[in-house]
């Protein structure tokens, strides 16, 4: 089993981005979550690939900082966030 954790920022937030693979010939899967950089508790998974193999981890890693960031943007926009 592999895993990388990568913890980020975006805005005012933290991203925090983990990538498993059970061996070396799987795909990465990976799985995003994020919080408030003042504090608060870390959300749900925001996005975990489904259907999608990234074989480099770095592919997923940017997917998954892509995906968060438009998470973040869009819960600004509503006020959500």
């Amino acid at each position: 089993m592999q895993k990388k954790v990568d913890l980020s920022s975006y805005r005012d937030h933290l991203v925090e981005v983990v990538l498993e693979r059970v061996d070396e010939r799987r795909p990465w899967s990976p799985t995003v979550r994020v919080r408030q950089a003042a504090g608060g508790g870390w959300s749900e998974d925001l996005w975990v690939a489904d259907g999608r193999d990234y074989f480099t981890c770095y592919d997923a890693l940017a997917a998954c900082k892509a995906q968060a960031q438009r998470v973040i943007d869009a819960q600004r926009q509503t006020g959500t966030g």
